[in-house]
């Protein structure tokens, strides 16, 4: 059973989860594979007394037009990358050069919605791209089930063609951006090296 928590008190979490995972961008640098970047967060979330899961695979959890639930996937079809089972957290980790995209938020999503243990998440992306403008960072972005904070009207109804109304889950949604890694020209300097004259003669 996780622990009962605000929308303060995950956004908190949440932020430092982020703050921990810039640092670690910036002491171990950038295009690390996911899983390296994975076992450092899992590592250092423990140091600061963590529990942890990893790993994790899991059945859909789907209603059917009747309203009945059943299960797919004979627990081959969901994987999350780290877990905190006291606080109700998926963490899913991305390595890539690009920001975060929407079908990366919307997995995280599909996590949640198919798991009554979990109530929150976060999508953390080790953003590897050096440009004239664009450096390695950090993004990551929260979701918050809103029926768990048990706000009002935490669900949108939809209608199919044939009038039948349909209940979608709503979230909160915020994101976070760390400073940026130094720029590829101050770590890569070209050395320019004047051979002496003496040397050259006697080539």
């Amino acid at each position: 059973m996780s622990k009962k928590m605000s929308y303060e008190k995950i956004q908190l979490m949440a932020q430092n989860i982020h703050l921990l995972s810039e640092k670690i961008l910036l002491q171990h640098g950038p295009f690390l594979k996911e899983g390296v970047y994975q076992d450092i967060l899992v590592h250092e979330l423990q140091l600061k007394g963590f529990n942890t899961s990893r790993e994790l695979v899991f059945n859909y959890r789907i209603t059917d037009s009747k309203n009945k639930p059943f299960t797919i996937g004979n627990n081959q079809s969901l994987r999350s990358d780290i877990e905190l089972p006291e606080y109700g957290c998926i963490l899913e980790l991305k390595s890539s050069g690009n920001s975060t995209k929407d079908e990366n938020v919307w997995q995280l999503r599909n996590y949640l919605e198919n798991r009554l243990d979990s109530h929150w998440g976060l999508v953390i992306n080790f953003i590897s791209k050096f440009g004239p403008r664009t450096f390695p960072k950090v993004q990551s972005s929260l979701l918050i089930k809103q029926s768990y904070l048990e706000e009002e009207n935490h669900t949108i109804e939809t209608v199919a063609s044939d009038g039948t109304r349909i209940l979608v889950n709503k979230y909160f949604h915020e994101n976070f951006e760390s400073n940026h890694y130094p720029s590829y020209d101050q770590i890569v300097v070209d050395k320019n090296v004047t051979v002496p004259e003496s040397v050259t003669s006697n080539i």
